[in-house]
């Protein structure tokens, strides 16, 4: 057996030769397929394709999603209450409504809080609480007099 002989064997693990790659050609030249993303990804790249637009009688090219912002737009001022909802939802800060310092009420009272603290522990421990002054506390007999005495407090 010569050395020609040896280089002519095929079998396993030896292709014939002129099935073989050639030297610094890749066995996978278009190599691995991309990904085709999400369904987000496909529709945020569809919102910036050109589109042609008729705006006063002339023809304006805009991304898809700034025609849709228009058009969103035009609907809520004509009233459509569910195009008002959806623009409310998306731009959450636009709409409030901001706090006027005179009718913000704030307790301040320290006393009254202890007392509304005092009667919620005697309520649901039920009398076993001995160090509280049952006087502050909730008749059971009449729960409507601790409201009154609750609504007393707030006009104070």
């Amino acid at each position: 057996m010569t050395a020609e002989d040896d280089s002519e064997k095929v079998g396993y693990g030896n292709p014939p030769r002129k099935s073989r790659f050639k030297s610094g050609q890749s066995g996978n030249p278009k190599g691995r397929p991309k990904r085709s993303g999400n369904v987000a990804v496909k529709i945020l790249a569809e919102l910036k394709q050109p589109v042609t637009v008729r705006e006063n009688g002339r023809e304006r090219i805009l991304t898809k999603g700034e025609a849709l912002a228009k058009a969103l737009m035009a609907r809520a001022l004509a009233g459509d209450i569910r195009s008002i909802q959806m623009i409310a939802n998306l731009l959450p800060g636009q709409f409030r409504q901001p706090e006027d310092p005179a009718t913000r009420t704030e307790v301040v009272d320290d006393d009254r809080e202890a007392q509304i603290v005092e009667r919620f522990i005697v309520r649901k421990l039920g009398g076993a609480a001995a160090d509280i002054d049952p006087s502050t506390s909730p008749s059971p007999e009449n729960p409507a007099s601790d409201k009154e005495n609750i609504n007393d407090e707030n006009d104070a």
